[in-house]
């Protein structure tokens, strides 16, 4: 009897505790989904010298400039709030140092199909893309030095030369992660041209994308089923035209009726052999 009172009072206690932890993870998810949508609604800081990028300006900075470092970043990135000072002043200071060099933002909710093209894994990620001379394929590198204004300037003044490049013909099967993301860049300009071209409801470029993929597939269903009912209906036509004009489809070693058949010759019996 007292030990089923102690096994009792056991339960009682594990199953309060229990009920108290839940309520306590509980408030502090509550806490922390109220602390990220707070922070999301406050915009991180701008700079006249970052040009923010959208589905409509990416493709002309990227043809018509040949240098150019984005930062993708997010509203709700604490890193991103603290490093944006270090990155405006970077941009000023390149806006009269390299004058060639263009500086510019992307917002991933916003052009989330960037993000995927460039591989980015982190926040705030930082990209160079360059090319060695004008009308040549871009080189894309992920930007490995410290998050400073003057470690960036050095970068692009010339530091970027120890960083392998992960796009570009000249690099592009030097691994898989150098193929994957220059047929990812591919894509995502592809599907930002079909985007600006034929995309007047503002969908997602992503989901747009995703619709023309599945009509086209329907079509191309439809077609094919037409088609193979087109020559379903030919080859049946052709076969009735044969047997209506006498012609019959002549197999391997046979003879037509319809022609002359030339005579086998002969052949000569070999001396001693039976007759």
């Amino acid at each position: 009897m007292k030990i089923a009172q102690v096994f009792s009072a056991v339960l009682a206690v594990c199953t309060a505790g229990m009920w108290q932890a839940q309520a306590s993870s509980t408030q502090y998810s509550g806490e922390l989904e109220a602390e990220t949508a707070a922070k999301s609604k406050q915009l991180v800081p701008k700079s006249d010298a970052v040009i923010e990028l959208d589905k409509h300006t990416y493709l002309e900075l990227i043809k018509t400039r040949d240098n150019v470092v984005i930062e993708f970043y997010a509203n709700w990135c604490t890193a991103c709030h603290g490093l944006a000072p270090e990155f405006n002043a970077f941009a000023e200071a390149a806006r009269k140092q390299y004058p060639d060099v263009v500086v510019a933002r992307a917002n991933i909710e916003q052009v989330e199909y960037l993000s995927s093209s460039f591989m980015v894994s982190i926040l705030p990620e930082l990209v160079f893309i360059r090319r060695s001379m004008p009308g040549t394929t871009p080189e894309v590198r992920h930007i490995s030095a410290e998050f400073t204004a003057q470690a960036l300037l050095a970068y692009v003044g010339g530091g970027f030369v120890e960083d392998v490049p992960i796009g570009g013909y000249s690099s592009m099967w030097c691994t898989p992660t150098n193929m994957c993301g220059h047929v990812g860049g591919l894509l995502g300009e592809l599907v930002v041209e079909v985007d600006q071209k034929f995309n007047p409801f503002d969908i997602p470029p992503w989901s747009f994308m995703a619709i023309i993929v599945s009509v086209m597939y329907l079509v191309g269903q439809i077609g094919t089923g037409y088609l193979a009912r087109w020559l379903r209906r030919w080859y049946h036509a052709k076969i009735s035209e044969d047997e209506h004009s006498g012609v019959k489809p002549v197999m391997y070693d046979e003879y037509r009726s319809d022609t002359v058949q030339t005579p086998k010759p002969a052949t000569k019996s070999q001396p001693g052999s039976a007759t």
